[in-house]
């Protein structure tokens, strides 16, 4: 049963398509457009004739009365629309004649011919103007459908193109947004003044911690956020370069929780077809993990470089602070040295810190924790939340929030603690921790080597100390002793050539050589004694001391010898004025002995924070491998030069030998 039913209903629907093509057709034959081929307009031309010969019979065979020239008028409106102007004509004319025909073999009475010829005419010309009216409103029905077509055409291949050209766009825009979205750059497009972001993609939020809808609100987001000893200069280079697609700049970006980013930014104009800028694009490239490196290497070579070229520790330190702070996220920090005896903790130096707080931290006893940890030799990084209570340093430390604490550890022994600190940020980043660790280490060495030249100095400046005391006290002896032996044996002797010579002796002119050998022997012992224990030195200065020493040299080898004194007096202690007074009088004893010289410059100049003791002679010069086979005399001023935290310079030449001695005057302590 539902067999059958189903068979039938699939017949009925057959049937029902056929019938409904088939009306389909018959309307567009009967009202479609108008006949594009000849053998179509002359078919349907055709038929338009069948029907008016087949109204004329119609009208020979029907009753009296009955007319069919409203039919044959439709017929002439039907062939003039469906098949043009000249069978519209033709169909106006036969029907016309098959009327005229068929009335004049009519049953019926006919009018008078003129009436009937008249009647024939006006129907003729009905006919014909009813047809041309039809050929003419199809003729323009079908240029009005073409148009239409064709603009139907024309449109759907522009939609067609749109929506190829919106695929297009997708496209585009979805690869464009999956590289601006997954590349690590900031990708921007602004307007020529900048009071518009068109366009900013997602990296903007990871480099300045801003939301990008806060820079879409204010364009100045982009620009406060700009360290301010950068944001002068990149502000100069917004408004002078972007335009001309010079600008390339490196500069610093404060994001809100107080981080910094380096960031490396371009950006291009783009033109019009006059030539005219309508948009500016640009790439923020983050380049921090460059510059840390590099403020990494830098600070390695900083700390290298001070560290080696000094020998004074408490510079060396000051130094290395400077260097430290220089590192990313470090506000504040302090070294410490630990006393070797007792193990306690000592500040050397400090920057950044309250003067209430450096009073509690500048010293710590061997028990606290801090110095716990140093012994420990354990580096230890943390911040506030991570701060034990029993860690002074930090609990009320006027807003420290962390803290790099690393021991300074040279050959397994700790040396001191290197405490830096930060006032912004919750925790030392990882690449200043490797910085800090880095410097802790390059110090822990300079640190050791410091104090082996120290100790060094200060056992040289013992023996010098000493050799200078028993000089002194040789020439005390001299002076209390010999010379005042060979007084006595000269008034002795005086007494002797007087009586010898009123008693006319021969022996007398021999007592007075006597006399006069013996009064040579007093002044040179005198002058040994002013050479060992210069008293002027110790009672009126360095200056008046290196004047007689010229003199003495003058009187003594008969030769010129002049002390020259510039600038300021110098305030200097005994200690420091004795190593002077030595290395002159040593560089003026090898001129002496070595080089022949007939005249000796002795300078002493106080200016721009520098001593300078010059002693120039005009004798034969010394060359470098004269200087590798002097004796002792060279090292001690050498030494003696060291001690005085300066440095010692020879220099020989065919116009003869200039010794010089530069001390900075911070290293000469007043009197």
């Amino acid at each position: 049963m539902n067999r059958h039913a189903q068979l039938t209903n699939s017949s009925l629907g057959r049937r029902g398509t056929v019938a409904s093509r088939w009306r389909a057709n018959l309307a567009e034959f009967l009202l479609g457009t108008r006949a594009t081929s000849p053998s179509s307009a002359t078919f349907r031309t055709a038929i338009g004739l069948a029907v008016v010969a087949l109204a004329g019979w119609a009208s020979l065979k029907a009753a009296h009365g009955l007319s069919f020239e409203f039919f044959c008028l439709l017929v002439c409106a039907w062939v003039g629309w469906v098949a043009g102007t000249r069978a519209a004509l033709l169909c106006a004319g036969a029907s016309g004649l098959v009327l005229y025909l068929a009335e004049g073999a009519g049953r019926g009475p006919l009018p008078s011919w003129p009436v009937f010829f008249w009647n024939s005419l006006v129907r003729l010309a009905a006919f014909a103007l009813i047809g041309w009216l039809a050929a003419r409103l199809g003729r323009l029905t079908g240029e009005l459908e073409n148009a239409v077509e064709q603009r139907t055409s024309r449109l759907q291949r522009e939609v067609e193109e749109h929506k190829e050209t919106a695929e297009m766009l997708r496209e585009t825009m979805q690869i464009f947004k999956q590289i601006a979205e997954n590349i690590a750059d900031v990708f921007w497009v602004t307007d020529p003044c900048r009071s518009k972001v068109e366009y900013v993609s997602p990296e903007f939020e990871k480099v300045w911690g801003e939301p990008c809808s806060a820079l879409y609100n204010s364009p100045r987001v982009w620009l406060d956020a700009i360290h301010h000893e950068d944001r002068e200069r990149i502000t100069r280079a917004v408004f002078a370069k972007q335009a001309t697609g010079d600008y390339d700049e490196e500069y610093r970006v404060v994001r809100p929780d107080g981080s910094l980013r380096w960031v490396h930014e371009r950006a291009f104009p783009v033109k019009d077809e006059r030539g005219a800028v309508y948009r500016l694009v640009g790439i923020v490239e983050d380049i921090t993990a460059r510059k840390r490196s590099e403020r990494l290497l830098q600070a390695e070579r900083d700390v290298g470089v001070a560290l080696s070229s000094t020998s004074d520790l408490h510079f060396a330190l000051e130094r290395l602070l400077e260097v430290a702070m220089h590192l990313e996220g470090l506000d504040c920090g302090g070294v410490y040295l630990v006393e070797p005896a007792t193990g306690e903790l000592q500040l050397e130096v400090h920057r950044g810190l309250a003067e209430g707080f450096l009073q509690r931290v500048s010293h710590y006893q061997a028990e606290t924790t801090e110095a716990r940890l140093a012994r420990a030799g354990q580096s230890v990084f943390i911040g506030r939340e991570q701060i034990p209570r029993s860690l002074e340093v930090l609990w009320g430390s006027h807003g420290l929030r962390a803290l790099a604490s690393v021991p300074v550890r040279h050959q397994g022994a700790v040396l001191g603690l290197l405490n830096l600190g930060s006032y912004r940020m919750d925790e030392i980043p990882p690449a200043t921790r490797v910085g800090v660790e880095m410097i802790a280490s390059q110090v822990a060495a300079a640190i050791a080597r410091i104090k082996a030249e120290s100790e060094r100095l200060r056992l040289q400046r013992e023996i010098l100390e000493i050799s200078d005391r028993e000089q002194a006290h040789m020439g005390q002896d001299i002076h209390d002793g010999l010379c005042q032996q060979l007084i006595g044996m000269g008034f002795s002797a005086n007494s002797l050539e007087k009586s010898l010579a009123s008693q006319a002796r021969p022996e007398a002119p021999t007592a007075r050589k006597l006399c006069a050998l013996l009064d040579e022997t007093i002044t040179e012992s005198r002058r040994v004694c002013r050479g060992l224990y210069p008293i002027r030195l110790s009672t009126e200065g360095l200056a008046p001391a290196l004047q007689d020493l010229a003199s003495t040299t003058h009187a003594r080898h008969n030769l010129n010898c002049v002390c020259q004194v510039e600038g300021p007096a110098l305030d200097c202690d005994l200690n420091t004025a004795t190593h002077l007074y030595r290395i002159a009088q040593e560089a003026i004893n090898n001129a002496v002995k070595h080089s022949g010289a007939h005249n000796i410059h002795l300078q002493l100049t106080h200016s721009d924070g520098t001593v300078t003791l010059q002693i120039k002679d005009d004798g034969r010069g010394l060359d470098q491998s004269g200087r590798r086979n002097q004796g002792m005399g060279l090292h001690i001023m050498e030494y003696r030069a060291r001690i005085l935290g300066g440095s010692f310079r020879i220099e020989g030449s065919h116009q003869g030998t200039v010794v010089s001695c530069l001390i900075p005057r911070r290293s000469i302590p007043p009197t």
